[in-house]
């Protein structure tokens, strides 16, 4: 028996459409939750990615922060090293001195260290490590641990002419320059004796002076 065929008719057609309509919200419906869930998954794969880079980026800081912190200790060393060999030079140099008050064989009656003097009326300060004074000339004398050239151009335009200032009872004295420390820079040594300042090395318990060719400031 043959098989009748249904005849299309406008309430068919609509009936079709409607069914076919079905199936494509039930299909879309399925896609917008596949799609919510995947969202879903990768808001939580972002959100636990976002936690680790935050752990790391706070790890990091403070891994950042324990090396500043050691950084900061061992400057703090560093300067209190530096600050200690300083003031052994000092210390040598000036017991040394104290001892006979002699330098560049000229012969001083007083000694004095670490002068400083601050006048408000020239808005100016200086601090000299080690002065001495015979009644007609000062023997200034810088003292480092290790004495750069840069020392040497200090003491000379610097701490000189600002002691002539500060100290103008003194502006009729000769002045005469030295430099002493533990080691110096070559072109320190150099300098120094082309500015005619006298050099004080100190060797183990020992001090050396070359003054030959002192200049007079």
């Amino acid at each position: 028996m043959e098989e009748k065929e249904e005849k299309l008719t406008p309430s068919l057609i609509l009936k079709m459409f409607a069914e076919t309509n079905k199936r494509i919200e039930k299909d879309w419906q399925k896609i917008k939750e596949m799609f919510a869930e995947s969202k879903i998954e990768a808001d939580k794969r972002n959100a636990e990615a976002d936690r680790r880079a935050a752990e790391r980026t706070a790890e990091s800081e403070k891994e950042w922060e324990e090396i500043r912190k050691q950084m900061k200790e061992v400057r703090k060393e560093i300067g209190g090293i530096g600050y200690s060999n300083g003031k052994m030079a000092e210390d040598m140099i000036y017991n040394a001195l104290n001892r006979d008050k002699t330098f560049a064989g000229i012969k001083f009656y007083d000694i004095e260290r670490n002068v400083k003097f601050k006048s408000k009326k020239l808005n100016l300060d200086g601090e000299f490590d080690v002065v001495l004074e015979n009644g007609d000339t000062i023997g200034i004398i810088e003292t480092k641990y290790k004495v750069e050239k840069d020392n040497i151009t200090d003491l000379v335009e610097k701490k000189t002419i600002n002691f002539r200032k500060l100290f103008p009872m003194f502006s009729d004295y000769k002045i005469i320059l030295g430099i002493g420390g533990m080691s110096f820079e070559e072109d320190a040594i150099t300098t120094a004796k082309e500015k005619g300042i006298g050099i004080i090395k100190i060797l183990g318990d020992k001090l050396e002076y070359y003054t030959d060719g002192i200049k007079i400031y």
